[in-house]
């Protein structure tokens, strides 16, 4: 039997207080009916003693209701259950803790329980939560911050680059001349045709002619494409948003330097569109999706800028799928112009259609997965899908990191050319993109070339 030491004190209902301090009071219910009330300063660990040793308690004498003295044994207390030595121990522990415990601690813990209980873990005690926040001052949080600068240094602080990041340069060594631009042929005798249709058709090189000879102007050119895409887009469905006022001071500008003796090269004025995934300030870019419809993004997306300093013209934003996904739009789906029963397919929709139906020289578009290759086959036109990492993709929505790639939809292979000269190299905003060496496609002698074909792809494609 457990001796408790006689230092208790009765209780009486006209003196709740009258404890000594730092003393409690544990009423004892149940196991030992004959307890009461006993004053212990230390009442956690005894109850611990008690409740675990499986003890009874043995004090001064204990009295009935009648004042008749109560026998020892009445007071002894049954073994516990293992329960209630859990209890005992977690109520020695925390008991002790908030009696030796300052205000200011209570504070923390109270504060600290905030936190807790909106992770649905208040359950904890008062000294299991100060030492979860201490190991969590001490380690996740220094940790934390660790990371999160690390994540904004080059390549995440780590000896070797992020798996996260897709680096298509495999040595370190870069081949001379690789910014050089293409060397094109200049289209010898061409003449501005008498109708507008027959301008429309003609190529990027064919327009850059007419442009430098000052047969027509760059707010000519503007003002007819302007037209042909408002003229068909209500049954191709292929334009989001027309860029007008962006366009005829782009082509002030073009002619204007064009007076002042200066050339820019083949796009010099010419009009062109891009797929509505790519950012121009004060312009939507609806990525084709209802829940972006109205989104603004104030960033000159790389391909426009390299675009733009070529002294091209942008006359619209073109029709991307949802999300880039497909032919489907929150205006609608894009049509085949070859046959307006039949859709564009792919997401890259809107520069494929409009090229096709000569509502704009070129476009930009983008694939991830056939995006670019499947509509310019289905509206047929030239287009070609660079290499990953040739054309810069900062200010583009993104898919997938390492497969997304920019490029154009032209009516030729040779204009093709031109436009990839113009976007391509390395763009300081993404780290996938690099300056990748091309041999220049016109100094190539197609007599020495071995084409393969298809026999029955005539029949296929009917």
């Amino acid at each position: 039997m457990v001796e408790i030491p006689d230092r208790r004190q009765k209780l009486h209902p006209s003196s709740p207080g009258q404890c000594c301090p730092g003393m409690a009071t544990l009423l004892l219910r149940g196991k030992c009916p004959g307890v009461t009330a006993l004053v212990l300063p230390r009442v956690g660990l005894c109850l611990s003693l008690l409740l675990c040793c499986g003890g009874a308690v043995s004090a001064a004498p204990q009295h009935d209701q009648f004042q008749n003295p109560i026998p020892a044994h009445r007071l002894a207390c049954s073994t516990p259950s293992p329960s209630h030595r859990l209890l005992a121990a977690l109520t020695s522990f925390d008991m002790e803790s908030k009696i030796s415990r300052c205000p200011q601690q209570n504070s923390e813990v109270s504060s600290l329980r905030q936190a807790f209980k909106i992770l649905d873990a208040d359950f904890f005690t008062d000294n299991k939560i100060l030492e979860v926040a201490k190991g969590a001052e001490e380690l996740n949080i220094p940790i934390i911050r660790a990371n999160r600068k690390s994540v904004a240094s080059v390549d995440g602080g780590l000896q070797n680059p992020s798996s996260l990041v897709f680096d298509p340069n495999w040595g370190s060594d870069q081949p001379d001349g690789i910014n050089g631009r293409f060397t094109h042929p200049v289209p010898s005798g061409i003449q501005r045709p008498g109708s507008d249709e027959d301008i429309a058709f003609m190529s990027v090189l064919e327009l850059g002619e007419l442009i430098r000879t000052t047969q027509i102007t760059s707010e000519e050119l503007t003002r007819l494409f302007l037209e042909r895409l408002r003229r068909y887009n209500g049954v191709l469905e292929a334009v989001v948003s027309y860029t007008e006022e962006l366009a005829y001071a782009q082509a002030k500008r073009a002619d204007d330097l064009l007076a002042q003796g200066v050339y820019l090269g083949p796009l010099h004025g010419i009009p062109y569109g891009l797929k509505d995934i790519i950012a121009v300030p004060e312009y939507h870019t609806t990525w084709g999706s209802t829940s972006f419809k109205d989104q603004v993004l104030n960033i000159d997306a790389r391909v426009y800028q390299r675009l733009k300093s070529a002294g091209a013209v942008l006359v619209a934003k073109l029709v991307s799928g949802s999300l880039a996904y497909d032919d489907i739009w929150f205006g609608g789906r894009t049509r085949n112009p070859w046959n307006i029963e039949e859709f564009s397919t792919g997401s890259s929709a809107g520069p494929a259609a409009c090229t096709s139906a000569g509502m704009v020289p070129f476009a930009i578009g983008s694939e991830t997965a056939g995006s670019i290759t499947y509509p310019a086959a289905r509206c047929g036109v030239t287009a070609l899908r660079p290499t990953f990492g040739t054309v810069g993709r900062s200010g583009v929505m993104s898919i997938s990191e390492s497969l997304d790639k920019l490029g154009p939809f032209c009516r030729s292979a040779a204009d093709c050319t031109i436009i990839l000269d113009a976007i391509r190299g390395r763009d300081p905003d993404d780290p996938s993109s690099r300056d990748i060496p091309l041999d220049n496609p016109f100094t190539v002698d197609i007599t020495k070339l071995t084409v393969g074909y298809l026999d029955d792809a005539e029949m296929e494609a009917s």
